[in-house]
């Protein structure tokens, strides 16, 4: 027994608690005292890692990519700093494969744009798979540290479901926009009726209308690429949990949402389109962080599950 290993772990308030045994870490995990992202050291390293390259030692690629259960929504609320700081520290600890799965990403979608003016709406066929792939690739480097380009076109695994999951994500917010459009229509006839002030009006309403719905509509519906990519239960549990979450954490989403789309047009406008290469991995792991805080492994029985096969 003394030869027995032991590790260390800071916990969700930054402390350092430890020496663990292996098996004291596993019953951590599945009292939610860790999940699979607590950064743990074996007892007099310098080096710390996330807790899943211990626990997941044993396992094979294709078991990452396993169902993880339906997803259940955690009690805490987001916390908006915590993930835009987790995410930058995500990026930079990646930056080289983030960045290339980025560039890899905006230069597929760019060439696909292009033969959509020759072919309508071909967009659709790759949109979902492509990004469900990335955020596929990104959770890999959140929860184990490592993963490969080649982990982008994952998404096409899940094919059927990656496709349908934007075009009811488009469909929800099209419905959002149809007060506003209505508004719009009373605004034209008014004018063209010559009745300006009541047009102005209509046209006014129509744009906040407009801004408050679609906001609701894509907070609502957000995570449901990320839930469905994750495979977290059926398609149906990933509308209803990213219904859920983002009901939960509006305001904290929305909040997000406002920051970093300033952000990225600071970043974007100075540099003539070029910072695009690195606003699309950068907004990408900072909404991978906070989904990992909504929707944690650790709110399913699969984790504890996971942890007893080691």
């Amino acid at each position: 027994m003394s030869d027995q290993k032991t590790y260390e772990m800071i916990g969700d308030d930054d402390e350092q608690y430890g020496p663990f045994t292996l098996q004291e870490l596993k019953e951590a995990v599945s009292q939610n005292r860790a999940n699979s992202q607590t950064k743990i050291r074996e007892t007099g390293s310098e080096e710390w890692h996330p807790l899943s390259q211990l626990i997941g030692t044993n396992s094979t690629p294709d078991q990452a990519s396993e169902s993880l259960g339906a997803a259940i929504t955690s009690h805490e609320p987001l916390d908006m700093n915590k993930a835009l700081s987790d995410g930058w520290a995500l990026l930079k600890e990646h930056f080289g494969i983030m960045i290339g799965a980025g560039a890899i990403l905006f230069g597929i979608m760019a060439a696909v744009g292009v033969l959509g003016a020759i072919i309508p709406g071909v967009q659709i066929f790759v949109q979902g798979p492509l990004t469900g792939g990335f955020i596929i690739l990104t959770l890999k480097l959140s929860r184990h540290g490592q993963a490969q380009i080649e982990d982008l076109f994952l998404g096409f695994k899940n094919y059927g479901w990656l496709l349908l999951a934007p075009l009811v994500q488009g469909a929800i917010v099209f419905a959002s926009m149809l007060p506003g459009i209505i508004l719009l229509i009373i605004g034209a006839v008014s004018m063209g009726n010559e009745n300006q002030e009541l047009g102005i009006a209509m046209f006014v309403a129509a744009g906040l209308i407009s801004l408050i719905l679609v906001s609701i509509a894509l907070i609502l519906t957000y995570f449901l690429v990320h839930l469905v990519a994750d495979k977290r239960g059926t398609f149906g549990d990933a509308v209803s949990a990213a219904y859920i979450g983002g009901k939960m954490n509006f305001w904290s989403l929305l909040g997000m949402m406002i920051i970093l789309g300033l952000g990225s047009c600071l970043i974007i406008i100075p540099t003539c389109g070029l910072g695009t290469f690195f606003v699309i991995p950068w907004v990408n792991a900072i909404f991978t962080k906070a989904y990992e805080q909504i929707f944690p492994i650790s709110s399913t029985t699969s984790e504890s599950q996971y942890l007893e096969k080691q």
